[in-house]
């Protein structure tokens, strides 16, 4: 699951000019490395992107060019050295990897130009368990690119849990990932399939909490995602969810691109400055890097929805009179994007 992390790679490369509240005097003509990674407590394969800055106002702005050739490696206080491989142009996987607690992490960069990049290191967090997730449909008006109002009904994922007193409070991040079945429908057909279709919910919405501020350590009602609710879930709709425990400086680093997206409306709206992570040039400190390296603490939760268990039944996508073609894909669902015909191992 930790492919859902590219998502977040997408988050952070377009954010490559938002605005930082310390200092906003930003070399507009400066490329500048964008590094975006995790490692949790949950085995897994895990990816780290890097990429070069635009030069804003010039040609592609907050288009972002794969930097291929680094040596990258996970690196630890008690002497660990974890190997990246370059699966694709800018994209490097460590597999097979579960970070361990009372253990420090940082991620070691060098580039084929002998430029060297380190994050600070990180230990894991106490994380907690999800206790419950609801469900919730109503009816949201809100603005769009054109500037007309628009109403639809939205689907918002809310959870509750307990945060144990004894442990530190911990400073929490959502990741969720939508995936939904579609079954081909068209005329004559003898063996329709279906394709289970993933479906990015959170790319331009920053899902985080200061536990901190909790009188009795209970969370109850926090919307972590919302989704359109549409013909997705006419069949059956799986939310992956996923609550990382994070430090109280990735917090501030959220924080601050969450303020910037809020401000500017959304993610492709381009900022003026720089937010600048944990990241940083090892010979040449003054140097800005883009990005944050995350170590944190996981908890893994899989939700499945649709129309009939919440009494609120969609209409299927796949239908069609007889006077006209079939909608894209229903004669093949593998025309929709992140399409796939095998069935997943945990689908019902």
């Amino acid at each position: 699951m930790k492919n859902l992390w590219f998502y977040s790679v997408l988050l952070v490369l377009i954010l490559v000019g938002c605005v930082d509240e310390i200092d906003l005097n930003v070399n507009t003509e400066q490329r500048t490395l964008v590094v975006d990674g995790i490692v949790t407590d949950v085995e897994n394969n895990f990816t780290l992107s890097l990429s070069q800055s635009s030069v804003i106002g010039v040609g592609r702005d907050n288009i972002l060019d794969p930097v291929s050739g680094a040596r990258v490696q996970l690196m630890d206080d008690q002497g660990g050295v974890f190997l990246y491989e370059e699966v694709e142009s800018g994209a490097y996987e460590l597999s097979s990897f579960m970070a361990q607690r009372n253990v420090a992490y940082y991620i070691d960069i060098i580039l084929s130009d002998g430029q060297h990049f380190q994050s600070k290191p990180s230990f894991l967090r106490s994380n907690s368990e999800i206790d419950g997730v609801s469900f919730e449909v109503e009816e949201q008006t809100f603005r769009n690119n054109l500037g007309e109002f628009v109403t639809q009904e939205v689907i918002s994922v809310n959870l509750e849990t307990n945060i144990p007193t004894s442990q530190e409070a911990p400073y929490l991040r959502w990741r969720v990932i939508g995936e939904y079945a579609l079954t081909e429908n068209y005329r004559d057909a003898i063996s329709p399939r279906t394709c289970y279709i993933k479906n990015t919910l959170d790319l331009n919405d920053i899902r985080i909490l200061d536990a901190t501020q909790l009188n009795d350590g209970r969370i109850f009602g926090q919307t972590i995602s919302q989704a359109e609710y549409d013909f997705k879930f006419a069949e059956l709709y799986c939310f992956h969810i996923q609550q990382y425990s994070i430090s109280a400086e990735e917090y501030t680093y959220w924080s601050n691109i969450k303020e910037v997206i809020d401000i500017s409306g959304g993610l492709f709206d381009p900022p003026p400055g720089t937010i600048v992570g944990n990241i940083f040039n090892v010979d040449d400190p003054s140097i800005n890097v883009v990005g944050y390296f995350s170590v944190s603490s996981e908890t893994f939760s899989r939700q499945f929805v649709n129309g009939g268990s919440i009494d609120n039944l969609v209409q299927p996508y796949c239908v069609f009179g007889f006077n006209r073609e079939p909608p894209f894909g229903c004669t093949d669902c593998r025309e929709f994007r992140d399409s796939n015909l095998e069935k997943p191992e945990y689908w019902p």
